[in-house]
């Protein structure tokens, strides 16, 4: 049996927090069936804005403290492993309003995914159950790759910051998430996806136009890289693909993740 905790630190939203609590239960059997990985206790927590700043900041700064233990660091790089913290929390403040959920290991190392109920209203999830569980199974199957690596590469390290290597796997990452949604989503609902579900105020497409570009290409690269995953489970099996997650040296590079098909 499959445990699962959903904290709800925002006011007003029982009802959000029921839902992905019932949508949780349907779709974990699911995602593990589906990607052929483990889930471990699942853990989704509601919070505000700056509960999301505070918390995303926290889980940066234990990172960069494990990444960096034992290195002899200069004082230019204490001090950039020092900011990293606040360039976090500035970030989350920017990020949350185009983010469905962002994944964090709490101080016990286990996965734990932020959801900010004002952005899923922002993303048209509000009252769009498909969509709110669509969103979740890619949430949950980021969770089994945390569980399947011992959260040394899911989430990606912090330290150090030019990292192509984990650029990689953060991308795989991304492509199996949207790999496992696509095989598994449909089969939770009983139904294909009503992606017309979708309905965004107004506010939310003028206050994300400065993000535009650079969602697209995040788009583009998922794209790429669930073609990837998809190519490579239907060549060896999901037992094979999925050693990736824990045996270094698996991980495609990142020219191998810019054309799939080669």
């Amino acid at each position: 049996m499959i445990s699962m905790y959903v904290q709800n630190e925002t006011p007003q939203t029982e009802e959000l927090a029921e839902q992905i609590h019932q949508l949780l239960t349907q779709a974990t059997p699911w995602v593990e069936t589906t990607s052929g990985l483990l889930l471990p206790t699942v853990r989704i927590e509601l919070v505000g804005v700056e509960g999301l700043a505070t918390a995303y900041a926290a889980f940066v700064r234990r990172q960069v403290e494990r990444d960096t233990e034992g290195l002899d660091l200069t004082e230019q790089e204490h001090k950039k492993a020092a900011a990293l913290p606040l360039t976090a929390r500035m970030s989350a403040r920017t990020i949350w309003m185009v983010e469905e959920s962002i994944l964090i290991a709490t101080s016990v190392g286990q996965p734990s995914t932020l959801i900010v109920p004002e952005a899923l209203e922002h993303l048209g999830l509000t009252g769009a159950p498909d969509l709110l569980c669509d969103a979740l199974v890619r949430a949950l199957a980021r969770q089994a790759q945390v569980a399947a690596c011992g959260g040394t590469r899911i989430p990606a390290p912090e330290w150090p910051i030019d990292r192509p290597a984990q650029d990689a796997i953060t991308q795989l990452s991304d492509g199996h998430a949207q790999w496992t949604r696509d095989q598994a989503t449909s089969q939770i609902l009983g139904r294909p996806v009503d992606y017309t579900q979708r309905r965004r105020p107004r506010t939310f497409l003028m206050r994300r136009a400065f993000l535009r570009i650079a969602a697209a290409g995040a788009g583009r690269r998922r794209a790429r890289a669930t073609a990837l995953v998809d190519k490579a489970v239907n060549a060896v099996g999901l037992d094979a693909f999925n050693q990736v997650w824990s045996i270094s040296g698996l991980a495609p590079t990142l020219g191998k993740l810019r054309c799939p098909e080669d």
